[in-house]
């Protein structure tokens, strides 16, 4: 049984003269006019390349949850089409949440802080939640709940990384990171989860889609 997931990234919550700081479960901020503006260019790509999804996953925060509106509106998808998940909510940050990065790093987390973005290593001491278990769970659940066909699921950056984990290639990839409003790619062959693309923007997105 084959299944092909397109797995995206929410866009931009923050503009150009903001200063970022990490934004997990407990920080629902909405969409700037660029994060709305990456909503619709993933939906006008599926648009093009005549990808309809059989259903859409989102997690319950604004900007994923908005996301996966625009999209399902564009398509015309009926509202049964579309269902928000708690499972994909964005990790709870801990004592890194709404820091920004060099607040982070005068906290003594440098090392932790390089090790999550190059090696997706979930730091300790620094009260994530829920546990790195519980997530691995959650999403190895979800890629067995999908149905065959297409899926396309809208989450956040540090919940895509554990998809790539149940991946069989993960190793191939140089990080795992995903860019606001940019793009993944897995396949199902009735016996392991394989990535096909990954970290890339719609419209290339649209490319990779397996024919």
């Amino acid at each position: 049984m084959s299944k092909l997931l397109i797995l995206a990234r929410h866009g931009n919550t923050f503009k150009a003269e903001d200063k970022p700081v990490w934004v997990g479960a407990r920080s629902d901020l909405p969409l700037v006019e660029k994060g709305l503006e990456q909503a619709h260019l993933l939906a006008g790509s599926l648009f093009k390349a005549q990808i309809a999804p059989e259903i859409i996953l989102a997690g319950p925060l604004q900007r994923t949850r908005i996301t996966a509106q625009i999209v399902a509106e564009s398509l015309q998808m009926p509202p049964s089409k579309l269902r928000i998940d708690a499972r994909l909510t964005e990790i709870d940050y801990g004592t890194w949440e709404g820091k920004s990065t060099e607040a982070i790093i005068a906290m003594g987390a440098e090392k932790q802080l390089n090790d999550w973005n190059t090696k997706s290593i979930v730091p300790q001491n620094a009260n994530w939640k829920p546990s790195e278990e519980k997530i691995s769970s959650d999403i190895h659940m979800l890629l067995e709940e999908i149905s065959q066909g297409t899926s396309l699921i809208i989450t956040s950056n540090g919940i895509l990384r554990f998809f790539a984990r149940a991946a069989s290639n993960v190793r191939t990839l140089p990080n795992l990171k995903v860019l606001p409003g940019n793009g993944c790619i897995m396949t199902y062959d009735g016996t392991v989860w394989a990535i096909k693309a990954w970290n890339l923007p719609p419209d290339l997105l649209m490319r990779e889609i397996p024919t």
